[in-house]
């Protein structure tokens, strides 16, 4: 163990889960939530880091026209067993009937226990986008329905489809989160189909489901690729929405029937049935 480590703490004025997913992003050794405070820790200094975040807040302050505050410092500390610290701030989450949990956790008794470790993909169940998507395929999925998840991250929303007995595909546009996903199948003993880097014209085929839990301009970017993978009566979940953006997107899905929406703080996430 070296004698020091790096610690760098994130306050954004606003907007917390905006930069909590992106920072769950661009650092997979591990992020702690302090209050309305984001703490990094590593063995080197997080320059590259410390860049990426202010060139997201100008990004974000740019696309909402608004002005957010960013306190960042930086220090250097006496080591101590921060992994094990951080492993104790990662909490397994109950969306019934799922108990989503990390491998040093134990399994739940009488629930559907999905082991997700903490990973540079997105996707942990903590999220409202992911929690909502979750629950809407508790209600819908059947088995045997075919499934397509697109920008799986780390494979939460591909694992839930899978363990009520779907058949799953599933693809992102980095390859860290599709081998993610793949070890995560791994992990928890289930099958999937096929997977690939790439997005939704990385196949011919149409599913009964189709999974974007993205974020509204790469809904937006993507829409066409994404109708044409929903087959005739099928449905599609859009999520990761922000609810000023929801009448934006639904422009591009104007043939789909509304079935449901769930809104979890400003997110929104929308069920849709294709005509």
């Amino acid at each position: 163990m070296n004698k020091h480590y790096y610690e760098l703490v994130i306050k954004p004025s606003s907007h917390y889960n905006l930069f909590l997913d992106f920072l769950l992003d661009v650092y997979q050794f591990g992020l702690e939530e302090l209050d309305d405070t984001f703490i990094l820790r590593g063995e080197e200094p997080f320059e590259d880091i410390i860049w990426a975040v202010n060139l997201f807040k100008d990004e974000v302050e740019k696309a909402l026209k608004i002005d957010i505050n960013l306190d960042i410092s930086e220090s250097k500390k006496e080591n101590q067993d921060w992994v094990e610290n951080f492993k104790k701030s990662i909490k397994p989450i109950l969306i019934e009937p799922f108990y989503i949990h990390p491998s040093w956790y134990p399994p739940k008794d009488n629930a559907e226990n999905i082991v997700l470790d903490p990973a540079l993909a997105f996707g942990s169940g903590h999220h409202e986008t992911t929690s909502s998507v979750i629950e809407i395929l508790k209600d819908i999925v059947k088995p045997n329905d075919r499934i397509f998840d697109v920008g799986t991250g780390s494979g939460i929303l591909s694992l839930v489809s899978a363990k009520i007995g779907a058949s799953v595909d599933f693809c992102d546009i980095d390859s860290i989160s599709v081998e993610s996903a793949e070890d995560n199948f791994s992990k928890n003993g289930l099958e999937f189909g096929k997977s690939w880097i790439g997005s939704a014209n990385g196949t011919d085929k149409t599913y009964s489901l189709v999974l974007a839990n993205i974020i509204p301009d790469v809904i937006i970017a993507i829409s066409n690729h994404l109708i044409k993978r929903v087959e005739t009566g099928g449905k599609i979940i859009l999520s990761g929405i922000l609810e000023d953006r929801e009448s934006l997107v639904l422009e591009y899905f104007e043939d789909f029937t509304f079935i449901r929406k769930v809104q979890k703080g400003e997110w929104v996430t929308i069920l849709l049935e294709k005509g």
